[in-house]
């Protein structure tokens, strides 16, 4: 072996050791999913274990994008063990009446924050899918109908709505963004795209917010106490559609987007968790420098559908890692499609030489990506 292919090949065994031990910061979507408020009286211990039962729930409706979970007839068995789960709680002050009418007597808020693995641990183990931090950020355009007037509704004017909107995100886990409804908006989108439910100019009008998904609502006044709304949410490969009745428009709104999150949870979450862990390569092509890399590691190790994540060769252009995926093949290329990090690509397109790297190990199915 000649000088210049040594220092190649310790070029690449130092680039091994740096992806595995090197762990930068990853920006992480959503941060206060293990995180939840209840509203209590006082600080004694049955006060606070009620308050614990409540926080949990509406986390681990949270992690596992599902609210139907609080239906389920075995939910009080996963809630009895909330004060196992708990890192950490104080109490903050109640600014405002709770929401919930029976909870009116409170004086305070509970606030908690429960161990991430625990409870990753326990929804699987009771097999309830985890939707981990990496989700969808969800723009939202809202046009409404009273009468004969139509129009686009404003966050600046529209208060009480952009509260209870940002209240449901909060409570779903879901990156949640508003059109700014400036006059780049004005001239970019009208009423009649939302009505009209035109896809390229609604896709066209948010490229601006770089969303993943894209909620249109067309909200209508039937009359006293009751509205109508239609719903469009456009994903990256198909639209889905719904109708929505409520009492007030707060309300259509507050279940248009609990809806979205339903539908993206199925979408994005692992639902088959009775398929167990499975063990897929991922090989990503085209880097070019030790950014790459590190990037490439982290997003996929930010992946909570991803249990284990091994490096298995890295070479110029190429990393393959081992991952210990849940839910199977097909959950995790619908978890990776998210971020805007990697891009499936067929294996062939990429054909590298490289004769210093180590030699990858013989596995299974593989995946294959490069950067975007």
């Amino acid at each position: 072996m000649n000088h210049s292919r040594l220092l190649l090949g310790l070029r690449w065994l130092w680039l091994a050791a740096a992806l595995l031990a090197w762990i930068p910061a990853f920006a992480e979507p959503v941060g206060n999913l293990y995180e939840a408020e209840a509203p209590v009286l006082g600080q004694r211990a049955d006060a606070r274990a009620v308050g614990l039962r409540d926080a949990f729930a509406k986390v681990l409706v949270k992690v596992s994008g599902d609210r139907g979970l609080l239906n389920q007839p075995d939910l009080g068995r996963l809630l009895n063990k909330a004060s196992g789960f708990v890192q950490q709680y104080r109490y903050k002050s109640l600014e405002s009446p709770p929401a919930d009418a029976a909870q009116a007597t409170a004086d305070r808020l509970l606030w908690v924050r429960f161990d991430k693995r625990a409870v990753n641990r326990l929804l699987r183990e009771s097999g309830v899918p985890v939707w981990g931090e990496t989700r969808p950020s969800i723009l939202v355009w809202l046009g409404v109908e009273e009468g004969t007037r139509r129009g686009l509704a404003s966050p600046e004017h529209e208060r009480r709505l952009r509260h209870r909107l940002n209240r449901v995100a909060d409570t779903r886990g879901l990156p949640f963004m508003w059109p700014l409804m400036d006059i780049e908006d004005r001239n970019a989108i009208r009423v009649s795209d939302l009505w009209g439910g035109f896809e390229e100019n609604i896709r066209k009008a948010s490229d601006r917010y770089l969303p993943d998904v894209i909620l249109v609502g067309r909200m209508t006044r039937r009359g006293a106490g009751s509205w109508r709304g239609e719903w469009l949410l456009y994903l990256p490969d198909k639209v889905n559609r719904w109708q929505t009745l409520a009492d007030t428009k707060t309300a259509l709104a507050s279940e248009g987007l609990n809806q979205a999150a339903d539908a993206l949870a199925l979408r994005f979450a692992p639902q088959q968790v009775s398929l167990g862990v499975t063990d897929l390569r991922i090989r990503v092509h085209g880097l070019s420098q030790l950014a790459d890399y590190v990037l490439v590691k982290d997003y996929l190790r930010s992946l909570a559908i991803i249990e284990q994540l091994d490096l298995l060769s890295a070479s110029p252009e190429k990393v393959s890692f081992m991952a210990r995926v849940h839910g199977g093949r097909e959950a995790l290329e619908r978890g990776i499609q998210l971020g805007a990090v990697l891009e499936p690509v067929a294996a062939h397109e990429y054909v590298v030489a490289d004769e210093t790297g180590p030699p990858e190990p013989l596995v299974g199915e593989s995946l294959d990506y490069r950067l975007r």
